[in-house]
């Protein structure tokens, strides 16, 4: 006998293989970077990141939550359970869903480091609420 495969709980899952720089706060001197997956041809922030993953995507969300939790990983690029844990010590901070998983909803909670272009200079976590869709 064998068993049906496991339905995915995204859907069509999408990895977040990538990451872009976008303007946040209406100002195009400061960037964010985002994680980001494809669908079809298309790049999308609809896209998702678990315990096991590796890559691009992986090593914003770390920096990401180093730099607005405090959260004192490797930005390694491996999703494992430190990442993990400090996903979800965040998500819990912000209100998004608790699932140690990252996704649509934890992209809209969590805050997202910006930085100048001109200088480098961190200057502060907007929310996906102050990132403008806007590659650079």
């Amino acid at each position: 006998m064998v068993a049906a495969p496991v339905a995915s709980a995204h859907g069509s899952y999408r990895h977040c293989t990538t990451s872009a720089s976008l303007f946040a706060a209406n100002n195009p001197d400061f960037r964010v970077a985002i994680p980001l997956g494809y669908s079809g041809s298309q790049i999308t922030a609809t896209c998702y990141l678990t315990n096991g993953d590796s890559g691009r995507g992986v090593r914003v969300l770390q920096r990401a939550l180093n730099k607005c939790y405090s959260a004192g990983l490797a930005v390694d690029g491996v999703f494992g359970d430190r990442t993990e844990a400090a996903l979800r010590r965040a998500q819990r901070a912000t209100g998004a869903t608790v699932d140690g998983e990252y996704g649509p909803n934890t992209l809209k909670h969590i805050g997202w480091p910006a930085y100048r272009t001109s200088t480098g200079q961190f200057v502060h976590c907007y929310k996906w609420s102050n990132i403008q869709w806007a590659l650079v």
